[in-house]
């Protein structure tokens, strides 16, 4: 079994340490975990400009199941300082699609600049923190500061491009491979102490339907290569044979 680690564990403790502070006041070390991926993400920004995005957060709770921010709303920048979240989507034909996991410590929304609303929702799987700063402010800085926009247009074609390859996975993998591959991808998730995510999630993240999925996951467990528990739980046994199977 693959172990999360002590960073689960640390972030559960804090999670705890801030559940009772209100919403839009952000603590000491709230201003720290926002200014290290704010430092990260946005290379070009003016030293300045930076402090006044720390300044200007919006700090708040989300418990587990609730929406982040919506889809067909406008979009938020945002920034999750403790907790998962997922990118879902509800099709109109009703299908529940899930485009990927939002983790601790890294932006999300640059979108929001242009004004344009959400398609996708963003929803906590677990217990959240965020921070979120709305689209028109985060405009009016870039104005002042070209670094920022360089920065945003960056993170906006690597979102382009990390999309076009799921949507190339949906074309032309195979239920088989899709399990295999999310499973790899979030590998410290579902096989974490705890597990963040459970069989519950596989469905909207491969972008097939629950029987399908259930039949794959069967067959990796006569190969060996998982062990279903429970109701959703899953064990990995051969990790060799998981990351074989996803190249």
């Amino acid at each position: 079994m693959v172990s999360a680690g002590t960073g689960l564990a640390s972030q559960r403790s804090r999670a705890a340490g801030r559940r009772e502070r209100p919403a839009g006041v952000a603590s000491h070390d709230e201003r720290c975990d926002i200014r290290e991926p704010l430092m990260r993400t946005l290379p070009s920004c003016r030293p300045e400009t930076i402090e006044a995005l720390i300044e200007t957060s919006r700090i708040r709770s989300v418990h587990a199941q609730d929406a982040i921010y919506r889809q067909g709303e406008p979009v938020p920048l945002t920034l999750i300082l403790v907790g998962f979240g997922t990118f879902r989507r509800i099709t109109l034909s009703g299908q529940d699609l899930s485009s990927g996991i939002a983790r601790p410590g890294v932006l999300f929304g640059f979108s929001c600049m242009a004004s344009v609303m959400s398609s996708v929702e963003l929803v906590a799987v677990t217990d959240c923190r965020v921070a979120q700063w709305p689209g028109a402010e985060l405009r009016a800085l870039a104005v002042e500061d070209p670094g920022l926009a360089i920065d945003a247009v960056d993170s906006i074609a690597t979102s382009l491009h990390a999309m076009i390859e799921r949507l190339e996975g949906f074309l032309h993998q195979d239920a088989r491979l899709r399990v295999i591959r999310i499973l790899a991808r979030y590998q410290d998730l579902f096989f974490g102490d705890p597990a963040i995510l459970t069989r519950a999630h596989l469905p909207a993240l491969i972008g097939t339907s629950r029987e399908m999925t259930g039949r794959v996951l069967r067959q990796l467990e006569r190969e060996g290569t998982v062990r279903r528990i429970g109701q959703t739980g899953l064990e990995l046994l051969r990790p060799d044979l998981l990351e074989a199977g996803a190249t």
